[in-house]
C-alpha cells in the first residue's frame, strides 16, 4: 500500500477565476476531495464513522503557490499523512501539472467531529494501516498563531499585547442556506469565497494569492452574522478575522499574502 495518493483534476472555466487559472476555492475544495478518497481508500474514512456519528473535518489549511493551472488543463493533486496522533491527523498536499511542474503545496489539520455534540471525537477508534505516515516532506512553513483583530475604532490604550487593530473598513456577512454544509455549519469553500471578496477585481488581476492561513476556531451556523475585521500588514498583506454576532466568538483567523503577477 502506498502512502501517496494522486488523483488528477481538469480545470474548466467554470472553475477559473476572472485571471484564466483554477480558482482558490476549488484547489481547496478538490483539496478536501482528495483528502477524503485518500482516508475512505484506507478505511478511515468517513463511511466507516457512520455508524459512531463522527466525520472528518479540516482544522487548519495553509495553502503556497507559486503560480496556479491554467484554465482547459489538467493538474494532479498528491496527498500524505504527515502525523497522526489520539487527536488530530496532519495532512500534506503537493499540486503540480501532469509534466511534473510543481504550482504549490498545502498542509492541513484535521479532527474527527462527533456530530451531535460537535466536539473532537478523537481517532483512537480508527485503524490507521501500518507504514502510511509518510516521512516526505513539504517545503512550506507551518501555520502561525492566530491572534485577536480589534475593531478599528478601538481606543489605541484598548488594543491587547499581540492583538492587532482593523485598520480597513468592516464588513459583515450572515451565512445562508447555500454556506452550510453536511455537518450544518458552514463550509470552508464559503469561508474562502468571504475572504477573497474582500479584495477588488483589480487586486487581483495584478496579484494572485501567494499564500493562505485559515484556521477554524468556532463553528459558523445557519442565521449568524459575522464581522469581518481586517489588518492590513502592507499592500500585499493581510489578517482577517471573522467574529460572530450571535456568541461573540471569533469563527476563523486567516492570514492573505498576494505576489505581484508576473507581465
Amino acid at each position: 500500500m502506498n502512502p501517496e495518493f494522486k488523483k488528477t483534476f481538469f480545470n474548466s472555466a467554470n472553475e477559473s477565476n476572472p485571471e484564466g487559472e483554477l480558482a482558490l476555492s476549488v484547489l481547496v475544495s478538490n483539496i478536501i476531495e482528495i483528502a477524503t478518497a485518500h482516508a475512505n481508500s484506507l478505511g478511515i474514512g468517513n463511511p466507516a464513522m457512520n455508524h459512531l456519528g463522527a466525520g472528518w473535518v479540516l482544522s487548519r489549511i495553509t495553502v503556497e503557490m507559486e503560480s496556479y493551472p491554467p484554465c482547459n488543463t489538467e493538474y494532479n493533486i498528491t496527498t500524505w499523512i504527515e502525523g497522526w496522533n489520539r487527536h488530530f491527523s496532519t495532512r500534506d498536499f503537493c499540486i503540480e501539472d501532469k509534466h511534473g511542474k510543481i504550482y504549490g503545496y498545502a498542509r492541513s489539520v484535521w479532527m474527527v467531529l462527533n456530530t451531535k455534540t460537535h466536539e473532537n471525537f478523537g481517532t483512537s477508534h480508527l485503524n490507521l494501516p501500518d507504514g502510511m505516515v509518510s516521512a516526505k516532506e513539504c517545503p512550506i512553513a507551518s501555520q502561525g498563531k492566530h491572534v485577536e483583530i480589534m475593531p478599528y475604532n478601538t481606543p489605541d490604550d484598548k488594543v491587547p499585547a499581540r492583538a492587532l487593530k482593523a485598520n480597513s473598513k468592516e464588513t459583515e456577512y450572515t451565512f445562508k442556506y447555500n454556506d452550510i454544509d453536511f455537518y450544518r455549519h458552514v463550509n470552508t469553500v464559503r469561508y474562502i469565497t468571504i475572504l477573497l471578496n474582500q479584495y477588488s477585481l483589480a487586486e487581483f488581476d495584478k496579484n494572485l494569492v501567494r499564500r493562505l492561513e485559515i484556521s477554524f476556531l468556532h463553528e459558523g451556523s445557519f442565521g449568524d452574522t459575522v464581522t469581518v475585521l481586517r489588518h492590513n500588514h502592507t499592500p500585499l498583506s493581510s489578517s482577517i478575522l471573522l467574529k460572530s454576532h450571535n456568541t461573540g466568538l471569533p469563527v476563523i483567523f486567516s492570514c492573505i499574502s498576494l505576489s505581484p503577477r508576473e507581465l
